[in-house]
């Protein structure tokens, strides 16, 4: 078992590092980011996860890379990561997989920044899976997919502290805890009973598992990687259609600063105005005058656009808009509040035509008359 851990170790390393060298090409700080977060990774569905914002953060043309195939790349990555969480995939497979998708990647990757692919980085890559595929091929099918290994070593208070069943539960592979999350993992891990109730929850998750397992009569990974193939093209037009959200100066000043908030109309969690304890990067940002962002949460076509002045109890700065995937929104201060301004993506892009959300009385702004 421990020739298998040392072999994994060596792997982990190759990969963090060949990730690494390819978000150092993408300028600006999603490249370096990613780059902490390969460096930092610990287990082959933490790469993954890493690579995946790589790709979903990089504009990429669509005649370098068609969306069907864009697809069938991403699902590969979201089978190493739905095969770790439902206990099924191999070390030895999911790092196939993560080598196929990172040389992928590479072929576009390098030519949309200009540059040639670099042969000396694809034999190191190659070298990596032969390694994996033909020298330690009995070995690393006797670890799973979410075996932590690699030369970096553990904070203090981190998720690869938890049990793997935890993290697999809770998709916790490669995740990095907020300071306020810090504290409750701390608190948990220390306060008596928090063990129990959680192992209880877990029962019984596990429990459903193994009986939609039992009832289907498909092969597991098929029938997965059908599941993430279908979950790749959401995301897909989640990366393509983002709503982009610009702050401009007005007459009459109003805040330096807004946070902006887009979800799903039937999200059964609406927008919760509470500081910095909310998710911040894909549907919730923090504007100052003349930024502009671009948000891409999960859900439906039809989004629901907030708008706070930041403090600790944030104050909401205008009403509910609705719009929906490809809009762009203009916000624009006005006598303490903000006025919005949509323009959707399929209709006239003379911005001088674009038409203010009127309120249509249910809590959220009707937009359908507008650009």
């Amino acid at each position: 078992m421990d020739e298998c851990a040392a072999c994994a170790d060596g792997i982990l390393d190759s990969l963090r590092q060949l990730l690494n060298a390819l978000a150092c090409l993408v300028p600006g700080p999603v490249g370096q980011n990613v780059a902490t977060d390969a460096t930092d990774a610990r287990s082959l569905p933490a790469l993954s996860k890493a690579l995946k914002r790589l790709w979903f953060e990089t504009n990429l043309e669509a005649e370098d890379w068609c969306e069907e195939r864009q697809a069938i790349w991403l699902s590969q990555l979201l089978l190493i990561l739905a095969g770790s969480r439902e206990a099924i995939l191999s070390f030895y497979a999911a790092g196939l997989l993560l080598c196929n998708s990172l040389q992928c990647f590479a072929r576009v990757l390098y030519p949309h920044v200009g540059m040639e692919l670099d042969e000396p980085w694809l034999q190191n890559l190659l070298a990596v899976q032969t390694a994996v595929e033909r020298d330690f091929q009995q070995e690393l099918q006797y670890l799973p997919a979410d075996h932590l290994g690699g030369s970096k070593r553990d904070a203090i208070v981190s998720t690869n502290r938890l049990p793997a069943l935890f993290r697999r539960m809770f998709d916790l592979e490669g995740h990095k805890l907020t300071p306020a999350q810090k504290g409750g993992l701390a608190v948990a891990l220390v306060l008596p009973g928090t063990g129990l109730l959680t192992a209880g929850g877990l029962g019984a998750a596990l429990l459903l598992r193994k009986a939609r397992q039992a009832r289907s009569e498909d092969d597991p990974l098929e029938r997965l990687f059908s599941r993430c193939l279908e979950e790749a093209r959401g995301i897909l037009v989640r990366k393509n259609s983002p709503v982009e959200v610009t702050y401009l100066p007005g007459s009459s000043g109003g805040p330096s600063k807004v946070k902006v908030c887009v979800q799903a109309r039937e999200s059964m969690v609406p927008s919760v105005p509470l500081g910095s304890l909310g998710n911040h990067g894909v549907n919730v940002a923090v504007l100052q005058l003349g930024q502009s962002c671009k948000l891409r949460p999960r859900g439906s076509e039809v989004l629901v656009l907030r708008a706070f002045r930041p403090s600790l109890i944030n104050e909401p700065l205008m009403e509910a808009v609705e719009l929906r995937r490809g809009a762009k929104v203009l916000l624009v201060p006005h006598e303490n509040q903000l006025k919005c301004y949509v323009r959707k993506e399929a209709a006239s892009r003379n911005l001088e035509a674009t038409q203010p959300a009127e309120s249509n009385g249910t809590g959220a702004s009707d937009v359908q008359g507008c650009c």
